[in-house]
């Protein structure tokens, strides 16, 4: 019986989770090659483990040569995707974020195993969007349960997400930066004014 042999073209049709199964793997000691291989093919691919034997060699190359493309596809970074029917926007405004995604941010880092938990900080539902196309996402809530639903986010949005990530690395020092000011400034400003009032009642 023929199977029909499901094949990602590009990673667009790779997902989060299966790209942290293959980063797991890659982490594994005491695989062969042939095992390692094997293993790679069963992740990208609808084809059991165990019956990677009775494919025609020639066929299996073919298969490891589509998958390795498939993962090393190039990719811009979009502010917008859509998942399982649900439309996702990238954070509008760095200069808005707040303390707690910021925190989450640099705790969770770009590590392959958190990357479902920086997708759901960074891509939150759409919940508003003007005529210009502006938009606004639901408020930051942790990401217990946005963390899973993103590990099913395409790595072709998940890569241009982290390519993005060295600029917004900068942008969010900058903002942070720019916060803690407005914050120091404030609290000299009080202090100013309390020693004033001290000094009238003196």
């Amino acid at each position: 019986m023929k199977v029909k042999v499901t094949l990602p073209e590009n990673n667009s049709d790779i997902t989060l989770l299966q790209f942290q199964k293959y980063e797991k793997l890659t982490k594994k000691k005491g695989l062969t090659n042939r095992e390692f291989t094997a293993r790679v093919v069963s992740i990208f691919s609808n084809l059991d483990y165990h019956s990677l034997d009775g494919v025609k060699l020639t066929d299996y190359e073919d298969i490891v040569s589509q998958i390795t493309t498939a993962l090393n596809t190039e990719v811009k970074f979009k502010n917008r995707f859509y998942l399982d029917g649900v439309e996702y926007g990238f954070i509008p405004n760095l200069n808005d974020i707040t303390t707690a995604e910021y925190v989450d941010l640099v705790e969770y880092g770009t590590e392959p195993e958190t990357l479902n938990k920086v997708m759901a900080i960074l891509f939150r539902r759409i919940t508003n969007e003007d005529a210009f196309g502006n938009y606004r996402i639901e408020k930051y809530s942790g990401t217990a349960l946005s963390g899973e639903v993103m590990k099913q986010a395409p790595m072709n949005i998940v890569n241009g997400a982290l390519v993005f990530f060295s600029s917004l690395s900068k942008e969010l020092r900058i903002a942070i930066q720019k916060y803690t000011s407005e914050v120091i400034a404030k609290g000299i400003k009080r202090q100013d004014t309390l020693k004033s009032g001290v000094g009238m009642q003196q």
